[in-house]
């Protein structure tokens, strides 16, 4: 009886361990590839278990580090790129060209240069002139507006609405003159530093010549 049981008991191990065995089995050409080696265009290499857009040169590895494949990954193409970027720069090489030659041909100084600047920032410079007497005035009738406001309130006595209305619309006003009043200081400012590049330009193309 102990025979025929020890011989069930090992009929019974064998088939245990024929599935074991056969999942264990290793695969043709290795363990297979569970890592790769990926260079960029800078010849950095990165290690990882996906391949990355980055991939100049990739290495397919496998468990016990050992390369299994090597391959490169497709390149973009980079030519409608190039040819945009040439074409660009075609286009602003040959706009500073006409530039260059319309400021030699439209001033023969630089005294004349700072002579167009005033003339240009003749008509800016006034309004702005106009905007800030309009802003003095628009503060004056505010704090006339806020005095009578405190004298009332220092009598304890009701402002009236008329008077708070008043106040806040002036208040409104004084805001809007403010933000008319500094756009017009920056194109003036943005004008001044447009001819003083041409001054400097037009020196540059002067010195050049001779």
């Amino acid at each position: 009886m102990k025979v025929i049981h020890s011989l069930v008991s090992l009929t019974i191990a064998v088939a245990l361990a024929v599935p074991a065995m056969a999942q264990q089995k290793p695969k043709p050409g290795g363990s297979g590839p569970v890592m790769y080696k990926c260079v960029d265009s800078r010849g950095m290499a990165y290690y990882s278990d996906k391949l990355t857009p980055e991939c100049n040169q990739v290495e397919e590895m496998n468990r016990q580090g050992r390369v299994v494949k090597k391959h490169e990954t497709a390149k973009p193409d980079v030519a409608p790129k190039l040819a945009a970027d040439q074409e660009r720069a075609a286009k602003d090489s040959a706009e500073r060209r006409r530039r260059d030659r319309a400021l030699i041909a439209t001033y023969t100084s630089e005294e004349e240069i700072d002579l167009a600047r005033d003339h240009s920032l003749a008509i800016p410079l006034q309004a702005s002139k106009t905007a800030e007497n309009r802003l003095a005035k628009a503060n004056a009738q505010l704090f006339d507006m806020k005095s009578q406001a405190n004298h009332l309130a220092g009598q304890q006595k009701a402002i009236p609405p008329e008077l708070l209305e008043e106040i806040d619309a002036k208040q409104k006003e004084i805001s809007a003159i403010e933000a008319e009043l500094q756009q017009k200081k920056s194109y003036a400012d943005s004008m001044r530093a447009r001819y003083e590049a041409d001054k400097l330009r037009y020196r540059e193309l002067k010195t050049a010549g001779k």
